[in-house]
């Protein structure tokens, strides 16, 4: 039983490292071609041209970010699937186990145990939802203020 938990949860680990690494490169390969691309056009340059090289640049690095983000996202939920499928094998055992006093106590902490760390789980989840939908915002605005800043400055 422990040879099976042990072996599934890494593979679970390999596959969302294998994902993650997929991720990071594809947002480092767009990042560089934005950046590059910025940077192979002449000067001067028409508004769009401009306003497309701030964005693009922005992008490029927000979708970094977003890579690292969505990266321990993914890294969490494969360790919380991990927990739920030791929990769950554990209390499999000990039910199987008879009905002694002591199975039940410890029957109940992993129960208890389980219930706290899925709600610490879903709590995580959210703020790190919140934060990454915060950071996109956060990067929108900071273009438009930037906009906003460069066409005051503009003759």
């Amino acid at each position: 039983m422990a040879y099976e938990w042990f072996a599934s949860a890494f593979q679970r680990y390999l596959s969302t490292m294998e994902l993650s690494q997929r991720r990071l490169l594809d947002a480092q390969q767009d990042a560089c071609l934005s950046w590059t691309a910025a940077w192979l056009r002449g000067y001067p340059q028409a508004d769009a041209d401009l306003q497309g090289r701030i964005d693009g640049s922005l992008l490029g690095g927000v979708s970094l970010l977003q890579a690292q983000a969505d990266n321990q996202r993914d890294l969490m939920l494969a360790t919380e699937k991990s927990l739920n499928d030791m929990h769950r094998r554990l209390l499999q055992q000990l039910e199987q186990s008879g009905n002694h006093p002591s199975f039940s106590v410890m029957k109940q902490a992993l129960q208890l145990g389980q219930t706290s760390g899925n709600a610490v789980s879903k709590m995580s989840r959210q703020v790190g939802h919140f934060a990454a939908t915060s950071f996109s915002s956060a990067s929108l605005n900071a273009a438009r203020d930037m906009r906003r800043v460069w066409r005051r400055q503009k003759p």
